[in-house]
């Protein structure tokens, strides 16, 4: 029997977009990372304030409402006899998530998958509560499998290909007279343009994804702060980049960071990732071995 891994998935607070998408792959990220196999199902429920406070006082004795309540069925690591492990109920309450979005700066949907791995890593047995060690290690799984999750929570489509365009206008290229404009995302939502640069010493040429990432670092940002980068090209197919773009892009940006790459009318799209075109990567770790 293949794996499979149930979302029993309810919202009472009739939310206008249908998060169910994003529940299944934090679920299925969630199990991989952890290195579970056989078929699990879970329950995630979204309710209001009033339901989440009574529930935790009822079994926390804590009388207000709160982001996220677990209730696992039995430790997660006992093999079942049944062919789907049932491992218990999540419930999440919305407008605390939004509130805490807001709190922290972050996209709403990320506050829901973040609080749906905290919910998660609890019913497999991580606490936070028991002592500092513990905690250090569920923060440090959760923000793990929080940032190779592969949602991008922060890349507006809409206006990345707007930003495209312009970048691209800004292109010298007197040589090659193919045109190439990037962005770069980052994490406070801030779109950081590039475009190819050229030279009559061809060696001194610089691509457009570079330029982009080298502003984004001159800027003062770093590898964890980049969220995605684009790129599109005068070319009617898609153009991928160069070699060593994909080489500085391995070190410079989160290998499960999104890329989105456009031919020059924006008909045609790769959506990869950083690691998806540079596999094998040469890294510091290959210089010290």
């Amino acid at each position: 029997m293949a794996d499979t891994h149930v979302l029993d998935y309810l919202d009472k607070t009739r939310q206008r977009k249908n998060f169910l998408p994003l529940f299944q792959t934090v679920f299925d990220h969630v199990l991989k990372v952890l290195g579970k196999t056989g078929s699990y199902e879970v329950s995630l429920t979204l309710v209001g304030d009033e339901e989440i406070q009574r529930l935790n006082r009822e079994y926390r004795k804590i009388d207000r409402p709160t982001d996220v309540l677990t209730f696992a069925y039995r430790e997660a690591d006992l093999v079942p006899d049944e062919p789907v492990f049932d491992l218990g109920s999540i419930l999440i309450d919305p407008a605390v998530a939004r509130k805490q979005a807001k709190e922290f700066h972050h996209p709403y949907p990320r506050e829901l998958a973040f609080l749906f791995i905290h919910g998660l890593l609890h019913i497999f047995g991580y606490d936070h509560h028991s002592g500092q060690k513990d905690a250090e290690i569920m923060f440090a799984l959760q923000n793990r499998i929080l940032d190779t999750l592969p949602v991008d929570f922060y890349t507006n489509q809409k206006k990345m290909k707007k930003l495209l365009l312009e970048a691209q206008s800004h292109s010298y290229s007197p040589y090659s007279h193919f045109r190439v404009g990037a962005v770069v995302v980052t994490k406070d939502g801030k779109y950081h343009l590039g475009f190819n640069i050229e030279n009559s010493a061809y060696g001194c040429c610089i691509c457009a994804e570079r330029c982009a990432l080298f502003r984004t670092y001159a800027e003062g940002y770093h590898r964890e702060d980049i969220v995605s980068l684009g790129c599109i090209t005068d070319a009617s197919t898609v153009g991928t980049p160069c070699g060593s773009c994909r080489q500085v892009m391995s070190e410079l940006m989160p290998l499960s960071a999104p890329v989105y790459i456009y031919n020059n009318d924006e008909t045609k799209h790769l959506f990869s990732t950083v690691e998806g075109l540079l596999p094998y990567t040469f890294t510091q770790k290959d210089l010290e071995s």
